[in-house]
C-alpha cells in the first residue's frame, strides 16, 4: 500500500479533527495532572508511616492524630494566627484599595493620573521585599522613622511594631492594595450613574449614596477582592516568617515550611497532615469565589441608552483630599523603597544616615558573588521556562473551554481555578511529596533537586490568574477567520497557526510577561523545592536575612531586584506592551 493511501486511511479511522483532538485533549490532561496529582501524593504522605517514596511504609492516621491530638503542633493557634493576618490583608487592603478606586474613578480629584502610576508601580515589588523595607523605614531598632523620632523627640519607645501580628497584617494588606484596585476600578467605570444623581437629587449626602447606591452596584467585584485578598492572607508565608520571628508567632504556612525544611529528620507526614486542614478551608472560599464568579450577569455593564461618565464634584476638598493622599502614598509606598536605596549604600546601618559609611560594596558583592550570580541565572531559567511552558497552556487550556464543543470543558475551567484554594507552601511541599514518590520510579521522572520542580510549580501557583487574562481576550476573538480557513481547506493546525495566533498575539505577550515577572518574584515554591545549587534569587534573599539578617546587602540585592523587574515593565510599555491600560483612568 502505498504512503498517501495509508495516510488517506488514518485519516479515516480518527477523523479530520485528529491533530486538534491531540493537541487539545494533551492540554486537557497537563491541566488535570498539574493540578490534582499533587494534592494526591500529599493526601498519600499524610497517611503513610514513612517517607515519601518509602514503599516499605504502610497506611496509618498517626500523622494526623500527632498534629490534632497529641499537640505535636499547635493547630488551634496556628489556624487563629493564620485568621487574624488574613483578615487583617483584608481590611487594610479593601479599605485603601476601595477608597483609592472611588477616588480615582468616580470624582474630578486632581493629580489622579500620577497618583495611579505611583499606586500600581509596587505591582513589581514582592511582599517579602516590602517586610525588608519596612524593617528598614519603620522598625523599632533599625528603622529610620522610628529612630529618628525616639531620637529628636527623646522618647524611649514608639507604640509602631512591624515585628507585631498588627505589623503583618499591616504589611500584608498594603502589598495587596493595588490588587484589590484592579479588581474594583473597571467595576466603578463601568457603572451607570444615573442612580447616583437620583440620589444626589433627593438629597441624599455622599456617604449614603456611597452606602445605598453606588457600592451595592459593584458588590460582585467587590467581594471577588474581599476573597482573594482572605486566602492571600490565609496562605502568606514569607513575610509572616521575616516579621513574625523575632515575636515567636507563626501561621499555618511557616509551621509547615519549618517542618519539611528545619527540622531533623523532616516531619513530612505530619507536614502534609496538618497542610489538609488548611486546604479544606481554603477549598470551601474558592467554591464560593466560583459561585459568586460565575454568575456573569452580576459582572455585566450597569449603563443606560443616555449613558455618560459623570464624575462626583469634590468641590473645596480637592486639593486637601489630594494632599491628604499624597502623604499616604510617601509615607506607605515611596518612603520605605527610597529608604530601602539608602540602606543599601551603607557598609553598616544602624538606623540613622551616616556619610561616613556609605559605600557600595554591597552591590559590588551583589553583582560579582558566584552564589548570587548562579542564583540569578536559575530565577531568570525559571521565569522564561515556567513563562513559556504556562503561556501554551493556558491559551490552549483557553482554546478548549471557549471555542470547542468538547466534554469536559467546565471540569478543565474548574480545575484551572483550583490553585487558588492551595497555598504556595502548600504546593511546594505537594510537589516536594510528589517527586520524592514518582522519582522512585523511573531516573526520568526523578525531578526532585532539580528546577523543573520549580518551572511546574511556578506553572500551577498561576494558573488561576493566566488562564483568566487568556479566557477574558479570547472571547473577544470572533471565530468567522478560523471557520473561513477550515471552508478553504486549511486543517485546523494551519488556521490556529496563521489565523488565531497572529490575533492573539498580544494577549499571548502579555500572559508571557505577567509570568516571568511574577515566577522571578516567586518565594514559596523555591523555598520548599530547591537543593544546593538550584537556588533562585528569592530564596538567596530571604536565607540572608533569616540567618544572617544583612540588612545591608538583603537592601541591595532587593534594589537591583526591583529596578530589573521595572527595567523590564518601562521596555514592554515602549513597545506597546501593557498589562494594565491606564489612560482609562487618568482622564
Amino acid at each position: 500500500m502505498s504512503s498517501s493511501g495509508l495516510t488517506g486511511r488514518l485519516r479515516r479511522i480518527v477523523g479530520p479533527n485528529a491533530s486538534e483532538r491531540f493537541v487539545l485533549g494533551a492540554i486537557a490532561l497537563a491541566v488535570f495532572v498539574l493540578t490534582l496529582i499533587p494534592l494526591v501524593f500529599l493526601l498519600w504522605t499524610s497517611v503513610w508511616s514513612g517517607f515519601p517514596g518509602d514503599f516499605s511504609g504502610s497506611f496509618t492516621v498517626e500523622n494526623f492524630v500527632a498534629v490534632y491530638v497529641n499537640g505535636s503542633f499547635d493547630a488551634l493557634e496556628l489556624f487563629g494566627n493564620s485568621l487574624f493576618v488574613a483578615a487583617g490583608t483584608t481590611v487594610v487592603s479593601i479599605t485603601f484599595g476601595l477608597l483609592f478606586a472611588w477616588l480615582l474613578v468616580r470624582t474630578n480629584l486632581p493629580t489622579k493620573g500620577a497618583m495611579e502610576l505611583v499606586l500600581l508601580a509596587p505591582y513589581a515589588i514582592p511582599v517579602y521585599i516590602y517586610a525588608f523595607m519596612y524593617i528598614v523605614t519603620y522598625g523599632s531598632q533599625q528603622g529610620l522613622v522610628l529612630v529618628s523620632l525616639q531620637r529628636f523627640l527623646g522618647l524611649e519607645s514608639v507604640p509602631i511594631d512591624v515585628f507585631s501580628r498588627w505589623g503583618i497584617a499591616f504589611v500584608v494588606g498594603i502589598n495587596m492594595v493595588n490588587t484589590v484596585y484592579l479588581l474594583t476600578a473597571p467595576a466603578l467605570q463601568n457603572m451607570d450613574p444615573a442612580l447616583e444623581e437620583v440620589g444626589r437629587i433627593h438629597g441624599a449626602s455622599l456617604p449614603t449614596t456611597l452606602r445605598t447606591i453606588s457600592f451595592p452596584l459593584v458588590i460582585p467585584a467587590i467581594l471577588s477582592a474581599v476573597l482573594v485578598t482572605f486566602l492571600r492572607g490565609l496562605g502568606e508565608f514569607s513575610v509572616v516568617a521575616i516579621l513574625g520571628a523575632p515575636e515567636g508567632f507563626d501561621v499555618y504556612a511557616t509551621a509547615i515550611w519549618e517542618a519539611v525544611r528545619l527540622r531533623a529528620p523532616p516531619q513530612y507526614g505530619e507536614a502534609a497532615a496538618l497542610a489538609f486542614s488548611l486546604l479544606i478551608v481554603t477549598a470551601a472560599f474558592v467554591w464560593y469565589y466560583r459561585r459568586i464568579t460565575g454568575r456573569k450577569q452580576d459582572y455585566m455593564t450597569v449603563r443606560g441608552r443616555g449613558y455618560r461618565a459623570r464624575r462626583w464634584d469634590l468641590g473645596g476638598w480637592r486639593w486637601p483630599l489630594a494632599g491628604g493622599l499624597w502623604v499616604l502614598l510617601f509615607f506607605v509606598w515611596l518612603l520605605p523603597v527610597l529608604v530601602m536605596v539608602l540602606v543599601s549604600f551603607h557598609s553598616l546601618w544602624t538606623g540613622q544616615p551616616d556619610v561616613t559609611v556609605l559605600s557600595t560594596e554591597h552591590y559590588v558583592t551583589a553583582l560579582t558573588d558566584v552564589r548570587l550570580r548562579g542564583a540569578f541565572f536559575n530565577s531568570v531559567f525559571v521565569a522564561v521556562a515556567s513563562a513559556t511552558i504556562g503561556t501554551v497552556l493556558v491559551v490552549g487550556m483557553a482554546y478548549y473551554t471557549e471555542r470547542t464543543e468538547y466534554r469536559f470543558r467546565g471540569v478543565v475551567d474548574f480545575l484551572s481555578l483550583t490553585p487558588m484554594a492551595i497555598p504556595g507552601i502548600i504546593m511546594g511541599g505537594s510537589l516536594l511529596f510528589t517527586f520524592l514518590w514518582v522519582g522512585r520510579i523511573h531516573p526520568l521522572v526523578d525531578l526532585y533537586g532539580t528546577l523543573w520542580i520549580m518551572v511546574i510549580g511556578s506553572i500551577i501557583v498561576y494558573i488561576p490568574i493566566s488562564s483568566r487574562i487568556a479566557v477574558g481576550n479570547i472571547v473577544q476573538i470572533h471565530t468567522e477567520l478560523e471557520e473561513a480557513a477550515r471552508i478553504v481547506g486549511a486543517s485546523w493546525g494551519r488556521s490556529v497557526r496563521e489565523v488565531f495566533v497572529p490575533l492573539f498575539k498580544t494577549p499571548m505577550a502579555i500572559i508571557w510577561f505577567y509570568l516571568a515577572i511574577q515566577v522571578f518574584h516567586l518565594l514559596t515554591i523555591p523555598i520548599m523545592t530547591y537543593s544546593t545549587g538550584t537556588e533562585v534569587i528569592p530564596v538567596e534573599v530571604f536565607t540572608l536575612y533569616t540567618r544572617g539578617a544583612e540588612l545591608e546587602l538583603v537592601s541591595a540585592i532587593s534594589t537591583l531586584f526591583v529596578a530589573v523587574t521595572v527595567v523590564v515593565l518601562l521596555a514592554l510599555r515602549w513597545f506597546g506592551v501593557t498589562i494594565y491600560d491606564m489612560n482609562a483612568r487618568s482622564n
